[in-house]
């Protein structure tokens, strides 16, 4: 089947159109799980962010007028959704378990580092994943979004300025800052960015494995697959939010909401939409 072209606004006619909808929101649905798995940290997260955005983006189609282009839209809304589970600031946990035990952030990986090296690539693998997004959340949300939108995600500086809501300038001081908290972070600390720093990727994994921990990494093929996935379940739910539009639209017509309402209870109910389950 040949793919269909980009949506356009002089594509639509009709912007309560629920095919338009599904086909941009399918477009970018692969983009916005990584923008919310970035933002939030933690799969689960990233699946909540993302389920409250669909269905606020489903409701706010029909106002939706084309002043921006429909990605920096949807972008938006999962940001925003993604906002409330960021804070200000995190420590490393190798920080906070220094500071919780009055030892030195050198003692913690010397510790760590004592379990020897693991010759397990897939493990290391998984460990400087985890590592790498450790220590994106340990900028402040505001160089967070800008490094992951600009960095991780190739947006422009004008489409990334608009997402957020500041100046293009402010993007691309913002994304400075970025770029040197993260090598602050990584500089003296992390042996695969600087040669000689205290933490080692295989000694670190010697210390996961000591500990059994290694179901706490975050796993890029499994991001990936879910990403698959939830891409896959939303075409398929889709089909029945739209059935459920065409009927809103056709035969309750001249019915009251709660006939509506109550189709959408029994959906829900089933376990046929679990986009629109808590």
């Amino acid at each position: 089947m040949t793919p269909k072209p980009p949506i356009s606004p002089t594509d639509i006619a009709d912007k309560n159109s629920s095919e338009a909808f599904e086909q941009i929101y399918r477009e970018h649905y692969n983009r916005l799980f990584t923008l919310a798995f970035r933002l939030t940290g933690t799969v689960e997260n990233a699946e909540d962010v993302l389920q409250t955005a669909f269905t606020d983006a489903f409701a706010a189609f029909s106002r939706f007028r084309f002043e921006s282009t429909a990605y920096t839209w949807l972008y938006r809304i999962v940001f925003n959704g993604a906002m409330a589970y960021l804070t200000k600031w995190r420590q490393m946990p190798t920080d906070e378990w220094a500071e919780s035990r009055n030892m030195s952030v050198q003692a913690v990986y010397d510790y760590i580092n004592g379990f020897g090296n693991v010759e397990d690539d897939v493990l290391t693998h998984r460990i400087r994943e985890s590592c790498l997004q450790m220590f994106i959340n340990c900028m402040p949300a505001k160089y967070r979004t800008v490094y992951t939108l600009r960095g991780m995600l190739q947006l422009s500086v004008k489409d990334t300025a608009e997402i957020l809501e500041i100046s293009e300038d402010s993007v691309k001081t913002r994304l400075s800052r970025a770029r040197q908290l993260a090598k602050s972070h990584l500089e003296g600390r992390c042996g695969l960015a600087f040669p000689g720093a205290m933490c080692h990727c295989r000694g670190f994994a010697g210390y996961i494995t000591h500990n059994h921990r290694e179901h706490k990494l975050q796993n890029i093929k499994v991001v990936r697959r879910l990403e698959e996935d939830a891409a896959q379940q939303f075409k398929t739910e889709m089909r029945e939010v739209l059935n459920v539009d065409r009927l809103f639209a056709t035969e309750l017509e001249s019915t009251d909401f709660n006939s509506f309402k109550e189709r959408l209870k029994s959906l829900v109910q089933k376990g046929t939409l679990t986009v629109l389950s808590s």
